[in-house]
């Protein structure tokens, strides 16, 4: 016998295998009598256990099982062996001592783990199934001092294979437990030791428990007195292979047992509990869960998922040296705590062990044998000439191929194998969802490649493998998450990298491999896993490229030499920077639309609902009288070419706006010029001036209705959802950070408000959405809209935000205290938060004034709520919704569908005529009421028209393109601006005599200066990650901006130089300049637009606007423009046409035509071809994780250098006629004339 070990007694596995010391053993003698003691008092035990081992060798038990029994388990449940469960052990029999009883309705005889991916497992092979409270596996403890009882010093290991069919965040159930079970008789609390699972993230993560004896001071009973007997029992087939088995029928399930009172864990400093940081997603198949411990020594704790350790840590009581509580309660599988539901796990569980020894890693690792299931395809099935695509969710979050998949829940083709996105996920109402996060992508073709051997290329960001007839020729390596900041810069390509193939971006993988082709048909797989845990679930540019000679591969006619080609079954797709930057994004736009069909798809009962609300509300509305709709008061005038201007039929905002300017003796402006009008609508409609096409052809059409017609063509446009998102971001307070979360930062719901837009989203429906927050909340659902991070009351600032943005109600003050210049109290705004939180919330100390500190503001400030009081969901504000608005809640019990039913109530029009003064100031520039968020004590100045106005919008379902085409088609809006400023900010002197001079918005302004020059909006990716290696709760990826409101603060405020983007911050600094925020912590409805030097500085002087707005370059349309073959003055029209929607005056056109005169015959050089590849980005070697490297910074210093020179000017024009013409264009760009609504 070895030193510290104790006699091992063969076959019945009972002995601990080993003690730390004599001396251990002794101490362990003399707190109580040992394993072998144990046998003593119960004489038969050891017999029945032989016979019982006999017994299952018969039975020639699964390669599996033997390796269990070599490893000596003192307790080993199969339960996976129907025939034992009619077994019933008599009262004293010794042969069960270990067996257990089935309690409920436990389901035997399941499928288990399927032989082929488990190879370990007979083919018949089957489990217990747990779906419900009241059902678990009892075993009754033998007595004082058994085998399942554990103290200070033991050893233990427990493990079991599970199948999760579902787990909720936060929640903890039971595999297999000692203790804590609610028996009569015991105390509550006696968790000996536990093995269970517990949600988070989505995942299912393996859990240790034990209750300390030291400082519970729980009285521990000698015996187990009162115990509720087993009502069904099956017998051990062996001390180590004890199988509990019972029928699906048979006699019927006892009730569940009262489970005792049991304080929460989080609250009881005696709870031990480690968690492990890892874990699998349920529903992802079979998967071995182990936890080794030894009592006494807190550091010993390891965890193993599939024959891995797995990282954890002791997320409450903290790591302890101290005795567990020992009695002699029993053993359940499955439940615990009186079987109730929340403990009780849901799924399969079999082959469940105990050991008195902790079990080594290499011993674990045996558990776990599973062989990937061969990629089974119909090959006829293949689409022809396309790539097919599936997704799959439900793999687990472990970095491994360890798992099964089910069926894809998307398929869809794409040209080649090349990727760079997937669809959206949506849920049944079409907001974004998230996909389980990791996802599998399989991506499968038959590819005829040339006669011979070929270069393959295999670039991924996460894992990834390839395989070619069904042999894998290359695989990735997985991420590694993580990193501090200090991690070593990687080199750069080396020159033998090879030429025009496209540089692999931050992060990536390559792997190097050959195919060998006889010309034939060959069958090509790519799998990816996306994502992972604590990791952003990206694509990245996934690729599979083979290299062929250069005319194979579609360089040109005459190319010598070899490149590289996108493996496709017939697209040809050179590798190269140019084709891949149109090859992604034709892949992007193609997702684009196919995303807006898969939303209506999602909600098309969605849409029959609020078809049927709306419905609903016009039929409330024939109760209602309709405002009274004034005469004409005089003749409609003519436009300033003299042709009469039709306006559309039923529009009458010009007589209400008609009959206040005659009783006020004001003669209204007249009306605009067509090239006018059209750059106002365009603006208006899509945030950015009409392209020369739009222009011209708008021009040469000489019907009367031509402006209803453009009307309506730009409201179809797609630019319309753009142009709206920043201005609900700000009236939103949208937040998002790129850097770990500050002061109330949101998710980016930016991706909602846009696709909320561009379907023409009903505005009840979209503000109904945003109340409900459901959906993603980091990757673009309104779910984002309830993320207010460090904020102690987030459902009160949420609260502020929508009734600001929903009832022009300002309820600010109401945070703190009772409101002075509002009549709102503190419950009033906390109630609509309990409302939003769906329970009562808290007052806390930090969001209330002492009820005695006497300050007066203008007049005494109340405190009506004391900290620490609950508030109760409830809506106050009967005036605003009436009884009867919760008519229209889908779930009338759901406190938020309440709450939105009650803001967008026809009962008060007060919702619709929010929307329409705040639509009304925007295109317009005045309000009807000012401010629009606050209508405290506020008069309109055509209260009657912002009656109609809101009706018509109701009627219309609440569209807001309905409201626009009503508007713009109005007199009212196409007159010329700025003729009648009002005298006064009474709204008695808002007359509407003639639109207000608006200046563009700071999206607006940078959204035109692309948009003109042509010019893509390249930027940095907006993230801090590059490498892709955290969370997105910690780190986002906004992605590349093409539109200007996908921009957001670039979070460096501590100016670390590696951190800066310098492309970014250009476009920032003009955003910033014109009044865009960085971070908008609260939110706002009208920007400051007053001007200051910095802005025309800004646009002049600025790296934006002289570097790139005006330089032209080879992928510039005005560089296309000036290289075309055309007379001199027909450019300087064209120019004049895109930049400023008009063309020149005479002496405009003059002067330019002599500054550019001089050497225009001579300007065009021919340069040949564009480089197809572009030099190496260094910035694709930096990211978080070397950011405080010196190296890094001493990269950035470079890149910022060159960002500040500006774009590469075009060689294909002159420089010195290059350079006059960027002066033309200059010029054009910062005339007051740019930046204003005309």
């Amino acid at each position: 016998m070895r030193k510290g070990h104790r006699p091992e007694l063969a076959p019945t596995g009972y002995l601990p295998a080993r003690l730390e010391s004599p001396r251990c053993c002794h101490r362990q003698l003399m707190a109580r009598p040992n394993t072998m003691n144990a046998l003593r008092l119960f004489p038969g035990l050891l017999l029945a256990t032989a016979l019982a081992f006999a017994a299952t060798a018969a039975t020639k038990p699964s390669r599996y099982a033997d390796l269990v029994l070599a490893d000596k388990p003192v307790a080993y449940w199969r339960l996976n062996d129907a025939s034992a469960t009619v077994q019933n052990s008599a009262p004293g029999a010794k042969a069960a001592l270990l067996n257990g009883a089935v309690e409920g309705k436990v389901a035997i005889g399941q499928r288990a783990q399927p032989s082929e991916q488990f190879p370990e497992f007979e083919p018949d092979s089957t489990a217990a199934g747990f779906s419900g409270a009241g059902q678990f596996i009892r075993v009754k403890d033998p007595g004082a001092n058994s085998p399942l009882d554990f103290g200070l010093g033991d050893s233990l290991t427990l493990e079991a294979w599970v199948n999760v069919n579902s787990l909720k965040d936060g929640q903890y159930v039971y595999v297999v437990g000692k203790g804590r079970t609610g028996n009569k008789g015991f105390e509550a609390n006696n968790q000996n030791y536990a093995l269970r699972l517990h949600g988070e993230g989505g995942a299912a993560c393996v859990s240790f428990l034990f209750r300390d004896a030291e400082r519970s001071g729980a009285a521990v009973p000698a015996a187990s007195p009162g115990a509720s007997p087993a009502k069904k029992s099956a017998k051990n087939s062996a001390p180590a292979t004890g199988t509990v088995a019972g029928p699906a029928g048979g006699t019927p399930a006892p009730p569940p047992l009262p489970a005792a009172k049991s304080p929460k864990e989080d609250a009881d400093k005696n709870w031990h509990r480690w968690t492990a940081t890892d874990g699998f997603l349920p529903g992802s198949g079979w998967h071995h869960v182990a936890v080794t411990y030894t009592f006494g020594k807190g550091a010993s704790v390891k965890g193993y998922l599939d024959g891995v350790p797995v990282k954890g840590k002791w997320d409450m009581g903290g790591q302890s040296d101290a005795a567990p509580v020992v009695d002699d309660d029993e053993v359940w599988i499955g439940s615990s705590m009186g079987a109730q539901a929340g403990s009780t796990f849901n799924g399969l569980i079999n082959e469940v062990a105990i050991h008195r020894r902790v079990l080594d890693a290499k011993a674990i690792a045996t558990r776990f044998n599973f062989v990937p299931p061969v990629v089974k395809l119909d090959l006829a099935k293949l689409p022809k000439g396309a790539v097919q695509v599936e997704l799959f969710e439900g793999i687990g979050t472990a970095a491994n191929w360890n798992f099964t998949v089910g069926a894809p829940v998307e398929t869809y083709t794409e040209p080649a194998f090349g990727l760079v996105g997937v669809p959206q996920k949506y849920t049944d109402r079409g907001v974004r969802a998230d996909r389980s996060n990791p996802f599998l992508l399989r991506a499968s073709a038959l590819v005829k490649l040339p006669p011979g051997e070929h270069r393959v290329l295999l670039r991924s960001l996460q894992g990834a493998k390839l395989h070619v007839d069904g042999r894998l020729a290359a695989q990735t390596k997985f991420i590694s998450p993580g990193g501090g900041g200090h991690s070593k810069v990687a080199e750069a390509p080396g020159a033998d990298y090879p030429p025009s193939l496209r540089f692999p971006l931050n992060g990536h993988k390559e792997e190097w491999f050959t195919v060998k082709s006889t010309g034939k048909e060959q069958h090509f797989v790519l799998e990816a896993i996306i994502g992972g845990k604590g990791l952003r679930p990206e694509v990245g540019e996934l690729t599979v490229s083979v290299e062929l000679p250069a005319q194979l591969a579609s360089v040109g006619k005459g190319a010598a030499g070899n490149a590289f080609q996108l493996l496709a079954p017939t697209a040809r797709v050179t590798h190269d920077d140019l084709a891949w930057e149109s090859y992604s994004a034709q892949q992007l736009s193609r997702l684009a639309t196919a995303d807006a069909q898969r939303r209506r798809d999602a909600n098309a009962n969605e849409n029959k609902y609020w078809a049927q609300r709306h419905e609903a509300v016009r039929k409330f509305l024939t109760t209602k009288p309709a405002p009274p709709i004034p005469a004409p008061t005089a003749p409609l005038p003519q436009t300033p070419d003299a042709r009469p201007q039709t306006l559309a039929p039923g529009n009458t905002i010009d007589r209400f706006i008609a009959a206040k300017l005659a009783a006020a003796k004001v003669q209204p402006a007249p009306l605009t010029d067509d090239a006018t009008f059209l750059r106002r609508l365009a603006l208006d409609t899509v945030g950015v001036p009409p392209t020369p096409e739009q222009l011209r052809a708008f021009l040469a059409d000489n019907s009367p209705n031509k402006r209803a017609a453009a009307i309506d063509r730009f409201l179809a446009l797609p630019g319309w959802a753009d142009n709206w998102v920043g201005y609900w971001q700000d009236v939103l307070a949208e937040n998002p950070g790129i850097l770990k979360p500050t002061l109330n930062n949101t998710g980016p719901f930016r991706w909602w408000i846009h696709e909320s837009f561009a379907d023409n989203k009903p505005l009840d429906r979209f503000a109904t959405e945003l109340i409900a927050m459901d959906g993603s909340v980091y990757h673009g659902g309104p779910a984002g809209f309830g993320l207010a991070t460090q904020n102690d009351v987030p459902m009160a600032d949420r609260a502020q935000i929508v009734s600001s943005a929903f009832l022009a109600m300002n309820l600010a003050c109401a945070r703190c205290h009772d409101a002075p210049y509002h009549d709102f109290k503190q419950k009033e705004l906390f109630s609509m938060a309990a409302m939003l939180k769906r329970d009562a919330q808290d007052v806390p100390k930090s969001s209330s004034i002492p009820d005695n500190a006497n300050i007066t503001v203008g007049k005494r400030i109340q405190v009506t709520l004391k900290p620490g009081e609950k508030v109760q969901p409830e809506w106050l504000f009967a005036s605003h919704g009436a009884a009867g608005s919760t008519d229209f809640a889908r779930k009338p019990d759901d406190t938020r569908e309440q709450l939105a039913a009650y803001i967008t109530s026809p009962a008060s029009d007060r919702f619709a005529q929010v929307i329409v003064n705040r639509a009304w100031k925007r295109w317009l520039g005045l309000g009807f009421i000012e401010p629009v968020d606050d209508w405290e004590n506020k008069t309109a100045s055509h209260p009657e028209l912002l009656a109609w106005l809101a009706r018509e919008f109701m009627v219309s379902g609440y569209d807001l393109k309905h409201l626009a085409r009503l508007v713009f088609n109005s007199q009212a809006y196409q007159r010329v601006a700025g003729l009648h400023t009002p005298a006064s900010d009474e709204p008695a002197d808002r007359l509407f005599a003639s639109p207000a001079r608006r200046r563009l918005a700071a999206e607006q302004i940078v959204d035109s200066l692309f948009a003109v020059t042509g010019k893509p909006m390249t930027s940095e990716l907006l993230t801090l990650d590059n490498d892709a290696k955290s969370a997105a709760k910690d780190f986002l990826n906004l992605g590349y901006a093409q539109r200007a409101w996908q921009f957001t603060g670039l979070s460096n405020d501590r100016d670390r130089p590696a951190l800066s983007m310098p492309k970014t911050q250009a476009i920032i600094d003009v955003l910033a300049m014109f009044g865009w925020r960085e971070t908008r912590q609260g939110p706002l409805s009208a920007r400051d637009h007053s001007p200051n030097v910095l802005q025309p500085a800004v646009l002049a002087n600025g790296d934006m606007g002289n570097g790139r707005i005006a330089r032209l370059t080879d992928d510039c349309a005005v560089t296309d423009l000036c290289a075309e073959n055309q007379p001199l003055p027909a450019l300087v029209d064209a120019i004049f046409a895109r930049v400023l929607s008009r063309p020149p005056t005479a002496a405009e056109r003059a002067k330019f035509v002599s500054y550019l005169q001089a050497g225009y015959a001579e300007r065009v050089v021919d340069c040949g071809p564009r480089k197809s590849r572009k030099d190496f980005d260094p910035t694709q070697l930096l990211s978080w994780t070397n950011h405080l490297n010196a190296k890094a910074s001493e990269i950035k210093y470079t890149v910022e250098e060159k960002a500040r020179l500006g774009d590469e000017p075009t060689p294909r024009l002159k420089q010195d006629w290059r350079e006059r013409m960027e002066d033309v264009l200059w010029a054009m760009v910062n005339s007051p004339e740019f930046v204003f609504v005309p």
